[in-house]
C-alpha cells in the first residue's frame, strides 16, 4: 500500500516493542559489557535514549499516553483508579476510561492491519482492522478479552497455559518460583505474539512484555544487596536472587532478537518502556498524614472511635502483618487473604479503619491513588464536599503546599517533598478535572506517596513490606530501521511522540490534537525529505469505539488481586 501522504514512497512495517518498566540505568551498563548483545547492536545500529514517562509514572496512564500521543487531560487516565462520580469510592480502569484515537485506529482508517497484543488498560479491545487481544488490568477469567472474539480461544489453544497474569503471587520464602514464573510468563507472552503475527500477518505490530517491571518491584534489594536482602540462607537461592532482575533483562534481550528476526529489512523497530525504575524504601501513608495535620477527621460513633483508638495505638494492618511475619505466619496470611478475600476484606473493613469510616462533614482533604495524589473535598464536587470553590479552595491548596513543603524526613532530617504540581500545571484537556487538585514528588524517589489503602498504619512513612523497586520518569528509547540515523542518542523524547512518529514513518495523518512531536531527530536528511507530515482534525472515538462490559465487583477484585502480585497492592 502507498504513503498516503507521498505517493511515490513504499509504506513500510513498523514493529513497537514494549518492555515494561526498562531503564537505561541498567540495561545501557549491561550492554556495553556485553550481557545485552542484541540491545548493544540496536545502540550501534539504531537511534537511542531515554523515553520520559507521565507524571506520576503509572502504569495505565503512561501506556494510554503512548497509544494515542495525549496527555492525561485528553485521554482521561490518570492511575489504576479513577473516582467513581457522586461517590468517594474508587474504580478500576480500563480502555472504556480512555479518549481519543489510538494508533491502531488511525491506522486502520488508512486501511492498515494491526497486531495488538498486551498493552496495559486496554480491555476491553477495539474493534480494530487487524487482531487485538488486551493486557495487564484484563480480568483474568475475561472471554470477550479479544477482537474477533475467537482468537482468545485460539491462542489459548495454541499456547497452552496462557494468561493475562504470572501464576501465584509474590510471597516471603517463595521468591525463586516466583521469579521463575515470571520468565515463563514472558515466555508465553513471546509464544502468544508469534502465534499471532502468524495468524494474520500486519502491517504494524504493538506487543508488550511486562516481566521487567515485576521482578524490578520485587527484587531491586536484592540486586543491591548481591541477595543477602533475600530471606533464605541457601547460597544458590541468594545468588538467583541477586541476579534476578540481569536474568530478566538478559531474557528480554533474546526475546528482542526473537523479535527482530521476524522483521525485514524494511520494517521500524521501535524499542519503548512505559517508565524507567530505582529503588524504594519507604511509603507515606498520605491519608495518615492528612489526618496528623487535621484534614481528615473521623466519625464519632462508637464504632468508629473504638477503631480509632486501636489505630492510635498501633493496631493497624501493617502492623499485625508484620508481626505474623516475624512468627513466621506471613505466608499462611497471604494464602487466606487470596484464596478467602471477600470474608478478609469484610473482616478488616469492620477491624480497622476504612475511608468508610470517615466523617466527610469535616474533612477538607483525602488521597487516592499512587504517587502522592491529594483531592480537596470540594463542594458542588464530591457528594459531600465542604470547601468552597474560589478563595477558600485556594486557601486550602496554599496550606496543604506548605505543610507539604516543611515536612521532614523522620530519620534524615532532610525536606521530604522536592516539587508539589497543581493538576493544571502538569495536565491540559477536557478530561483535567478528572486529576487529584495536587500532586507531588519526593526529593528522595525512594521515598512514594501512597493512597491506595486508607490507613494501613498510623505513622505517614513505613518501610515498605515486600516491594523494593519502584517507577521513575526515565522509560527507554530504541529505533531501527531504513533512514534511522546509526548510533545517534535521541534526547527530549517522550511517551506523547511515539504515537506521531509510528503514523509519520506510515504515512498517516497525525491528530491535530496531539501533544508529541515526530522524532525527527533519529532520521537521516534523506529520510526526512521523504516524509510528508501531515495532520487531521481530532477525533475522540471512546464511544463508537467500546462497547464496554459491565465489570463485576468480583472481577474488579480479581484485578486488585493480581495487581498485588505484580507489585501494585502494597
Amino acid at each position: 500500500m502507498p504513503s498516503s501522504t507521498n505517493p511515490e514512497r513504499k509504506a513500510p512495517k513498523v514493529m513497537v516493542i514494549g518492555f515494561d518498566g526498562a531503564t537505561l540505568e541498567l540495561l545501557r551498563p549491561w550492554a556495553e559489557q556485553g550481557l545485552l548483545p542484541t540491545f548493544q547492536r540496536l545502540m550501534k545500529e539504531g537511534a537511542w535514549g531515554e523515553l520520559e514517562s507521565t507524571i506520576p509514572p503509572v502504569t495505565p496512564a503512561a501506556w494510554s499516553t503512548m497509544a494515542t500521543g495525549l496527555n492525561q487531560g485528553k485521554h482521561g487516565i490518570f492511575d489504576f483508579y479513577g473516582r467513581q462520580e457522586g461517590s468517594y469510592d474508587a474504580y478500576m480502569v480500563n480502555a472504556t476510561n480512555r479518549h481519543g484515537s489510538t494508533i491502531w485506529r488511525l491506522l486502520g482508517k488508512a486501511g492498515y492491519r494491526s497486531t495488538v497484543f498486551n498493552v496495559p488498560a486496554s480491555y476491553p479491545p477495539d474493534p480494530i482492522e487487524g487482531t487485538m487481544v488486551t493486557g495487564l488490568l484484563t480480568p483474568s477469567n475475561a472471554t470477550d478479552a479479544s477482537y474477533p472474539r475467537e482468537v482468545l480461544d485460539e491462542l489459548k489453544e495454541a499456547v497452552p497455559g496462557f494468561s493475562f497474569y504470572p501464576p501465584g503471587i509474590f510471597s516471603r520464602g517463595e521468591e525463586v518460583k516466583f521469579v521463575n514464573d515470571v520468565l515463563e510468563w514472558d515466555q508465553m507472552t513471546l509464544k502468544a505474539t508469534e502465534f499471532l503475527m502468524d495468524r494474520d500477518p500486519a502491517d504494524f505490530v504493538f506487543t508488550v512484555f511486562i516481566g521487567v517491571d515485576v521482578v524490578s518491584h520485587f527484587m531491586w534489594r536484592e540486586m543491591v544487596t548481591k541477595g543477602a536482602a533475600a530471606a533464605t540462607d541457601d547460597p544458590t537461592e541468594r545468588e538467583t536472587l541477586a541476579n534476578a532482575i540481569q536474568s530478566v533483562y538478559q531474557q528480554a534481550d533474546t526475546i528482542l532478537a526473537q523479535m527482530l528476526d521476524t522483521a525485514d529489512e524494511d520494517t521500524y523497530v521501535i524499542v519503548v518502556s512505559d517508565h524507567g525504575f530505582g529503588p524504594l524504601d519507604y511509603y507515606m501513608h498520605l491519608n495518615t498524614w492528612l489526618v496528623d495535620k487535621g484534614y481528615l477527621k473521623f466519625k464519632r460513633t462508637p464504632e468508629v472511635r473504638l477503631k480509632h483508638l486501636a489505630y492510635r495505638l498501633g493496631l493497624t494492618p501493617l502492623r499485625i502483618l508484620e508481626t505474623l511475619r516475624a512468627l513466621g505466619l506471613g505466608g499462611k496470611v497471604k494464602d487466606s487473604v487470596s484464596n478467602r478475600r471477600d470474608l478478609v476484606e469484610a473482616m478488616v473493613k469492620r477491624a480497622f479503619l476504612s475511608l468508610d469510616d470517615v466523617d466527610w462533614s469535616q474533612t477538607t482533604a483525602f488521597g487516592v491513588g499512587f504517587g502522592g495524589p491529594i483531592f480537596v473535598n470540594l463542594k458542588g464536587r464530591e457528594p459531600q464536599g465542604i470547601v468552597e470553590p474560589g478563595a477558600e479552595y485556594e486557601a486550602l491548596l496554599k496550606r496543604l503546599e506548605a505543610d507539604l513543603r516543611e515536612l521532614r524526613h523522620p530519620i534524615t532530617g532532610d525536606p521530604f517533598v522536592n516539587q508539589i504540581f497543581r493538576r493544571e500545571e502538569l495536565y491540559s484537556g477536557p478530561y483535567t478535572e478528572l486529576a487529584s487538585d495536587i500532586m507531588f514528588a519526593p526529593h528522595d524517589l525512594s521515598n512514594q506517596g501512597y493512597g491506595v489503602h486508607g490507613f494501613a498504619s498510623n505513622r505517614w512513612l513505613e518501610p515498605t513490606p515486600d516491594r523494593n523497586g519502584t517507577h521513575r520518569m526515565n522509560g527507554i528509547l530504541f529505533m531501527k530501521g531504513p533512514g534511522i540515523e546509526a548510533g545517534s542518542e535521541v534526547e527530549g523524547a517522550s511517551l506523547c511522540d511515539i504515537a506521531p512518529t509510528v503514523l509519520a514513518l506510515m504515512g498517516v495523518p497525525i491528530p491535530d490534537n496531539s501533544d508529541g512531536q515526530v522524532l525527527s531527530a533519529a532520521f537521516s536528511p534523506a529520510l526526512r525529505s521523504q516524509l510528508t507530515i501531515s495532520y487531521q482534525e481530532a477525533e475522540d472515538e471512546r464511544a463508537e469505539a467500546i462497547v464496554a462490559p459491565e465489570m463485576s465487583p468480583e472481577e474488579e477484585k480479581q484485578i486488585r488481586e493480581r495487581l498485588e502480585a505484580l507489585g501494585y497492592g502494597g
